[in-house]
Parts: structure tokens; C-alpha cells; sequence
């Protein structure tokens, strides 16, 4: 059996060539920028145009293991996104989406014999009826909520913050159409959480055999435990400060707590639109843009307690990396990774302020509680490393191959 895995960034599935290499399926992957060590000349020439920062975040996109041969990198349609005069002219969002369906066509230009063609969301349309058409099977690899459940939760949250609520959120485009496409030419779905597939046979009435349940990984190597001395009682939340992960919610949280020796730090750019919202909470948190990976993980092992509140998180790799440093966690029911409810931290409703107030209390107030769930998180997050994701990934196809999908696509039900 042969994979053909397309997809614009890099996102997990730099980790879902290497599973496919490993396991002997790879035949190719199709991505945009990629750090080739041997690059064509017009990649060469590209590199030199560029920014110096952006050519360093170009420079990060590569993957330790995963052979140049597989490798095909078209890079012309990440560049309309990546200049910022033409997301400013016609919108970011705009500007994504046509880089996703730039990028799918090209894609779609290339031989596409394969057995399986595996590819992401929002950028595999015309690649996939592609496959189709020479005869494979289809994955169409989900890593965001189904476009019904993402609408419904976002426009609450836009709501609650007293923010416009944005174009795309209250009626379907092209964007949203061409995702429901995709839904229909795929044979399986990968998906990061049982929320989401439980979403996909709601609203899609796929079988739920048919949809394999894959979260993502971290790397253990960088988020390590610490001692702890919390001189201050630090809440800390990374990601990005706005709607979709409800921030709202946890500075409302923050603000009714009314405890002394305690304090909030946000990490993580601020979402366009968002800074009216922020300014209501002025002075009652500390904020950081961005910040370097070792300083993260001195930040995690100076929390007490981390806090993601999200509206619509298909998984949560930041909360892995958190449970790695041997802190507890608290996170929405709408976060695909969750620790074990009362073990490792805590599980609460979304938009739920009160709950939220109540169990970052209950930390503040029981330093022995905090030390056991941080413990206990260290523990159960080594299931959840990228070692642990392609071994999810190699079992999914191989049993794919074992109960013969390419020819007869049933499917018997399948627990990765």
C-alpha cells in the first residue's frame, strides 16, 4: 500500500510523513515552504528575497528523519498570504483560503496513482476528486471543528465580548462550501478528538467506523518538570489572546476571584479587533506577545495552574506541554486534549465563568491538591508524544490494509 499525503502548512503533518515513512507507505508529500537541505534554484532565489524573519520561520520548516526524496514543496501560494501589502488590501481571511485553493490545484496537477490519498482540510478538494478518479481511497485529515459547531460556539463568544460578529461566522462563502466538498469526496476522516467525530456523525451521518480518532503529539524533550516555589500564585494562559479561546471568559474569572498574591499572565498575539475587550481588564494581567521556547517552559514551571478556556480547540497541544511541566490544568469540554477530570486538572463547561472562578480557587486554596494533579499530568501526558502519534497513525493503516478498505471500504470500528 502506497500514501500520497498533500497538505499548504505544516501543522501535524510533517509527523504524518514521518508515521507514513516509518511504516514503508509513503510514495509522496506535497507541502509548501519546506527547508530543503538540497533546494532548486528557484527556491534558492526565494530565500534570498525574503525578510529575514520570515526567511527564519521558513528555515524552522522541516522535520528531523523525513527523507527530501518524498518531498515537493509549491510555494508560490503561501507567498500572497505571507506579503503583507495583500492581506491588508483584500483580508487575511480572504487571502487564506485562496492560498488553500491555489495550492490544492497544483497539487491536483501532479500524478495521483496512489492507494490512499491523504489529505487536510481546507486545501485537498480538486486533489482528492483527483485520487478518486485514479482509483484510491480518500482521508481527509479534519483539524478543526465541523464548520456548524465552529459557527455556533464563535458567534457566542463574539457575542458575549459585545464584538461584531464577522462575515464568514453568519453566513456560508466559498470557504465553508468548499469544505462541505471535501466532506463528500472523503472515504475516512482523521480527527484529533471524540468531540469531533461525534460531530462528523451528527452532522455528516458518516459511520463512526469510518472516522479514526488520532490526537496530535508534543515533544517531551523540551517541556520538562521543574521545582516549584510559588512565592505568587500565577493562572498563566498561552495562545492566541481573543474569541475562539475564550479569553473573555478567564479575565472575568480572574477579576471575580478577589484573592491576594495572585496574578494572570497572557501569552500569545492578540487577535485584530480584540484590544477593546482587553482594555475593560486593564492592569489586572501581565501580557507577553511571544516568547522563546526555553523561556516558555520556564513560564509553564512558574505557573500554578494553567488555563485554556477555549470555544473551538480541535485538540490543544499547549496543554500537553503545560501537564509535561508538572502543572494542573484547567480546560474547556470544547478542547480535544483534556486531562482526566479531577486527577490532572479540571474539565469545564465552555463560556462557564463561574465553574472557571471556582476551580482556579480551589488550586489557589489547596497547595497539596495542586502538587498531586501536576504530578499526576506529568504522567499521563507521556501517552501524548509524537512518538505516541505516529504509532497511532501506523495503526490506523495498517488496518486500513488488514481489513482490505481499498477494495470493499468497510469498515469495522476503529479505536487509535
Amino acid at each position: 500500500m502506497n500514501v500520497i499525503l498533500s497538505n499548504v502548512a505544516k501543522h501535524h503533518a510533517y509527523q504524518t510523513a514521518l508515521a507514513l515513512q516509518e511504516a514503508g507507505l509513503l510514495k509522496k508529500f506535497y507541502t509548501s515552504f519546506y527547508a530543503l537541505e538540497k533546494p532548486p534554484l528557484s527556491q534558492k532565489i526565494l530565500r534570498m528575497a525574503l525578510p529575514e524573519n520570515l526567511r527564519r520561520k521558513i528555515m524552522n520548516r522541516k522535520q528531523e528523519g523525513l527523507e527530501e526524496s518524498y518531498i515537493t514543496s509549491f510555494f508560490f501560494p503561501e507567498i500572497l498570504e505571507r506579503v503583507p501589502l495583500i492581506p491588508r488590501l483584500f483580508g487575511r481571511y480572504r487571502i487564506m483560503h485562496l492560498k488553500n485553493s491555489l495550492f490544492d490545484q497544483r497539487v491536483s496537477m501532479q500524478n495521483l496513482e496512489c492507494d490512499v490519498f491523504h489529505g487536510f482540510e481546507g486545501c485537498s478538494l480538486y486533489a482528492m476528486r483527483k485520487a478518486r478518479k485514479c482509483g484510491a481511497i480518500t482521508v481527509l485529515d479534519e483539524g478543526t471543528f465541523h464548520p456548524t459547531e465552529s459557527r455556533y460556539w464563535l458567534k457566542q463568544g463574539y457575542e458575549d465580548a459585545k464584538l461584531p460578529v464577522p462575515t464568514f461566522l453568519q453566513k456560508e462563502d466559498s470557504a465553508v462550501r468548499r469544505k462541505y466538498l471535501e466532506f463528500q469526496e472523503a472515504d475516512f476522516i482523521f480527527v484529533a478528538s471524540e468531540k469531533i467525530k461525534q460531530d462528523f456523525v451528527k452532522y455528516e451521518k458518516f459511520s463512526p467506523d469510518a472516522i479514526f480518532v488520532v490526537p496530535y503529539g508534543f515533544d517531551p524533550s523540551r517541556f520538562k518538570t521543574a521545582p516549584k516555589h510559588h512565592s505568587t500564585f500565577r493562572v498563566l494562559f498561552v495562545g492566541q489572546v481573543g474569541v475562539g479561546k475564550g479569553v473573555l471568559y478567564l479575565l472575568e474569572a480572574f477579576k471575580r476571584l478577589r484573592v491576594p498574591d495572585i496574578e494572570l499572565v497572557l501569552i500569545g498575539n492578540i487577535q485584530e479587533g480584540f484590544e477593546p475587550v482587553l482594555a475593560k481588564y486593564a492592569g489586572m494581567f501581565k501580557h507577553y506577545p511571544s516568547i522563546a521556547q526555553h523561556a516558555l517552559v520556564e513560564e509553564f514551571n512558574s505557573a500554578a495552574v494553567f488555563v485554556l478556556p477555549s470555544l473551538v480547540e480541535s485538540f490543544g497541544m499547549v496543554t500537553c506541554e503545560a501537564m509535561a511541566c508538572g502543572i494542573p490544568v484547567i480546560v474547556s469540554e470544547n478542547c480535544g486534549m483534556q486531562p482526566r477530570n479531577g486527577i490532572d486538572g479540571f474539565v469545564v463547561p465552555a463560556r462557564d465563568i463561574e465553574a472557571l472562578k471556582e476551580k482556579i480557587l480551589l488550586l489557589y486554596e489547596n497547595e497539596e491538591l495542586r502538587r498531586k494533579m501536576g504530578e499526576s499530568a506529568a504522567e499521563y501526558v507521556k501517552h501524548f508524544t509524537w512518538e505516541h502519534y505516529r504509532a497511532r497513525v501506523q495503526g490506523a493503516y495498517t488496518r486500513i490494509e488488514e481489513r482490505h478498505f481499498m477494495h470493499s471500504k468497510q469498515v469495522k470500528h476503529l479505536v487509535v
